[in-house]
């Protein structure tokens, strides 16, 4: 089968609007199929990503710091918004505040698995990451006790068979945020907020 090593990946930035999360989803969604255009759009705050942290979350609690959204768009709708940034605020009254590239993405990751189907499921998961992710730093460790959990083992303090992992998975912060999204289908795989790397 042939490659098209000419085809480019698809880029993202990060862009952010003073205003409530809420009217700037409205708007972008109504922006967005009104014009037609094929955009990819995610929103930080539905999506796991990390885009403050809790100074600024207070700040804007006690309204010293106005409300934002930050939003994840391909590069040509961010270059799109950035020439109608003036008309939206215009219009709106909503501001972009900035619109950044994004380089990558990472998120880390942690388990604890008390049998060794559980184990399997997840070293399996992440064994198989989607084309464009990487598992880095993973550390693995099994323990088994064969003294350990004899009885029912939903009771006993120890278990015969203990696993845990942690490490992070990196990539295209698409291919990050619906590897996330995935996730959910496995409730004993922790994942933390999406960490952007912006240009």
């Amino acid at each position: 089968m042939a490659t098209n090593r000419g085809a480019k990946e698809p880029a993202f930035n990060e862009v952010v609007f003073q205003g409530k999360a809420k009217v700037v989803r409205a708007f972008i969604s109504g922006l967005v199929l009104g014009s037609g255009r094929n955009a990819l759009v995610y929103y930080s705050y539905l999506d796991g990503v990390h885009h403050e942290g809790k100074a600024e979350k207070l700040a804007e609690l006690v309204g010293v710091r106005e409300s934002d959204c930050h939003v994840i768009v391909d590069a040509d709708t961010a270059a799109w918004l950035r020439g109608l940034s003036r008309t939206i605020t215009a219009e709106t009254g909503l501001v972009v505040t900035a619109n950044r590239r994004i380089r990558g993405a990472s998120m880390a990751i942690r388990f604890e698995a008390f049998g060794p189907r559980y184990d399997d499921e997840i070293t399996g998961v992440l064994g198989a990451l989607p084309a464009g992710l990487k598992l880095v730093g993973f550390e693995h460790e099994v323990r088994v006790d064969p003294k350990a959990g004899r009885g029912l083992a939903v009771y006993s303090p120890a278990h015969a068979f203990e696993a845990s992992g942690r490490g992070a998975v990196t990539g295209r912060v698409d291919l990050l945020i619906a590897f996330k999204r995935d996730l959910a289908r496995y409730p004993l795989l922790v994942a933390a907020d999406i960490e952007l790397k912006l240009a």
